[in-house]
């Protein structure tokens, strides 16, 4: 499997995509809810059919996991990951930080993996052992020391709440220099480009977390879910970017649960 190729097959996927999906944006587009209440539009289902399609006739063998069809054959040594529109309600609303992620997984592990902001222009891709690039500039994360000082990404404080972080978020305020509300896969990467030191995410998805772990490594960084184990791209929440502060935050994580235990 040639991952470069699978790259540059995927960019050239996204852009038919990305066409599908502006066609839609700061339109009167009709919004309805799926079972678990989250939005969906018709510019979310066009794109992931757009890029199933693709997907399936390039490379018949490998399986696809995807936000709004399902899956299929996720079994196969190979298997993509799709979410079209990652930040719907920001699509929705006309706010351009939405994107569209793709990745690919060998044996669950995501080998290549790509974000694109269709409304910014802006797509950052990386192959295991290649580097985070967004055009010709190779990525890096932040070499911030420690939560002192720090500018922290978050995910909306719904999020925190719905699942019981809230702790967490109240210590992230009093201890870093600046938290700020980051949406989805943007936050991720922000982390990723270093603009922010790190990214605090308690609910997400396989589609959503593929492409950001294998974007954030090969930037330097590190990606952990809340529990410390490093793999988990389907554990449903994540800490990604500069590695003292995934640590730190994990800590911080580690002694909030032990407080509860006490």
């Amino acid at each position: 499997m040639d991952l470069l190729e699978a790259k540059d097959a995927a960019l050239s996927y996204l852009k038919t995509s990305n066409r599908e999906i502006m066609k839609w944006f700061r339109t009167d587009i009709t919004v309805e809810a799926k079972s678990d209440q989250s939005p969906v539009t018709i510019a979310d289902r066009k794109a992931e059919e757009i890029l199933r399609k693709k997907i399936s006739s390039a490379y018949p063998g490998h399986g696809i996991i995807g936000e709004e069809f399902g899956e299929s054959d996720v079994k196969s040594e190979w298997v993509w990951t799709i979410d079209p529109i990652d930040g719907t309600r920001s699509f929705i609303r006309g706010l351009p930080l939405f994107a569209s992620l793709v990745a690919l997984l060998h044996k669950g592990e995501p080998v290549m993996g790509i974000i694109s902001l269709p409304a910014l222009g802006e797509t950052v891709w990386a192959v295991k052992g290649k580097g985070s690039y967004c055009g010709d500039q190779r990525l890096g994360v932040s070499q911030h020391g420690s939560i002192k000082g720090a500018f922290v990404g978050v995910a909306d404080q719904y999020c925190f709440k719905e699942k019981k972080c809230m702790n967490l978020l109240n210590r992230l305020n009093r201890e870093a220099e600046i938290v700020r509300t980051y949406p989805d896969a943007f936050g991720h990467l922000m982390a990723i480009r270093g603009a922010i030191d790190v990214m605090v995410d308690p609910w997400a998805y396989i589609w959503d977390f593929a492409p950001c772990k294998v974007i954030v490594k090969e930037a330097g960084g590190e990606f952990s879910n809340f529990t410390g184990n490093k793999a988990g791209i389907d554990a449903g929440n994540a800490i990604s970017g500069n590695p003292r502060l995934v640590k730190a935050i994990r800590k911080m994580i580690q002694e909030g649960n032990r407080r509860k235990q006490a």
